[in-house]
């Protein structure tokens, strides 16, 4: 700091100057010649002031002369600080201004905003904003909770949320959380990983899931939907399940048992059937004594006025085959369309058979034509009833030219159901 003058009015100094002596005013500040030898950085003579841009000691005004100069607002001198009631631009501090002075907790300036958005900053009003993590609920920001920590898998995200299972966040006893509410991939909509038998198909890795383990059931406990060729028996849809698709072992690629066919060694007229039924119970007493009914069921190919094989046989795809094995037909369309694979000429202890049988049924398996039943087989006279014959291939098979009495003697054809 320069040392102190004092300004003398110029006037008065040249009433005491003589024109031919040395200029005793030199050096003076306020004799409006600037001086830098004497330390002056200005001289404006009379217009040298406090408030000038020149001062009082000829120096120029400056923020922190302590003088309050045009465009400062205020000017403590050594006293102004950023951190003070005048900042060092001399100017009043306030929110804004970049420095954080009095009751301000903060001040970032030209970044100070509002409203609030859930991030870390400061607000128009130099406060702290609300944010995620600051140990405050947010409602307004849609916060659930703040435990203003780091720990995303604990019972408050990150996000200021709740845990909750498909949140994406692990934690307390799930096993996982893929974020998502697809409950068929790896991971449930109960955070739990998928397996089989949790009752939900795991797309692309299992074809059913019914939460047991029962292998009857139309799905595996291996979560694969139950097929003929599994090896396991479908309760109510399949016969058989051998393991394999090969028609020609007794369990064929459907999973069905072959049918096995006989004719019945006991002869009998027409009227000691005594009916359909009459004739059914014959047949399955016979498969009973050579052990061929447990547990089928076998019925007399037989036709009467009300019913015939086409209404009373279940049509299936299983192919027909005679106690030794050989096949008379592949299915039942096969069976009826009037040309066999080979005779029925077996007895059911496998014996050759070469028979008249009483039929009335057409190669179709209908009903013969000609309506003649022997009063639906409880008569035994002359009327009539059609016959087949157990050597033939042909529709003759089950249906003969020719008629026989119904007192004659023949055999029945007999067909596991």
């Amino acid at each position: 700091m320069p040392s102190m003058r004092v300004a003398v009015p110029i006037m008065s100094l040249l009433i005491l100057s003589s024109c031919t002596e040395p200029n005793p005013y030199l050096g003076i500040c306020g004799n409006g010649v600037h001086e830098p030898e004497f330390d002056e950085e200005c001289d404006d003579g009379a217009g040298n002031g406090d408030a000038s841009e020149c001062s009082m000691t000829c120096q120029l005004a400056s923020c922190g002369d302590g003088l309050v100069q045009p465009g400062e607002e205020c000017d403590f001198g050594d006293q102004n600080s950023n951190n003070g009631e005048c900042t060092l631009t001399c100017q009043f501090a306030t929110c804004g201004d970049d420095f954080v002075q009095g009751s301000e907790l903060c001040d970032d300036g030209d970044a100070n905003r509002w409203p609030a958005d859930g991030t870390p900053g400061c607000s128009i009003y130099c406060d702290l904003l609300p944010y995620c993590g600051d140990g405050d609920v947010q409602a307004d920001l849609g916060e659930e909770c703040d435990d203003a920590n780091d720990i995303d898998d604990d019972a408050c995200t990150n996000a200021c949320k709740a845990t909750i299972c498909g949140d994406g966040v692990l934690q307390g006893d799930e096993e996982c959380d893929d974020g998502n509410t697809i409950d068929t991939d790896g991971c449930t909509n109960a955070c739990t990983y998928a397996f089989c038998g949790d009752g939900i198909v795991l797309e692309g890795k299992e074809e059913c899931d019914d939460a047991n383990d029962d292998n009857s059931d139309a799905c595996l406990s291996t979560c694969f939907a139950a097929t003929c060729g599994d090896g396991v028996l479908h309760e109510g849809v399949e016969e058989c399940d051998d393991g394999n698709v090969d028609p020609d072992d007794g369990c064929n690629d459907a999973c069905l048992i072959d049918r096995e066919v006989f004719v019945t060694k006991e002869l009998t007229d027409a009227g000691e059937l005594m009916g359909i039924d009459g004739a059914d119970a014959l047949c399955q007493a016979e498969a009973e004594l050579h052990d061929l009914a447990a547990p089928a069921r076998f019925r007399a190919w037989l036709s009467d006025s009300k019913s015939s094989p086409s209404t009373r046989f279940a049509t299936r795809n299983a192919r027909y085959v005679l106690v030794d094995g050989s096949v008379i037909a592949d299915d039942w369309d096969d069976l009826t369309d009037g040309q066999l694979s080979h005779p029925i000429d077996r007895f059911a202890d496998g014996e050759v058979a070469n028979e008249i049988v009483w039929t009335s049924t057409r190669a179709t398996g209908e009903a013969s034509d000609s309506g003649e039943f022997c009063g639906d087989w409880s008569v035994s006279d002359e009327t009539y009833a059609r016959q087949g014959a157990t050597t033939l291939t042909d529709g003759r098979w089950t249906d003969l030219p020719d008629a026989g009495n119904c007192f004659e003697i023949a055999c029945l054809y007999c067909f596991r159901d």
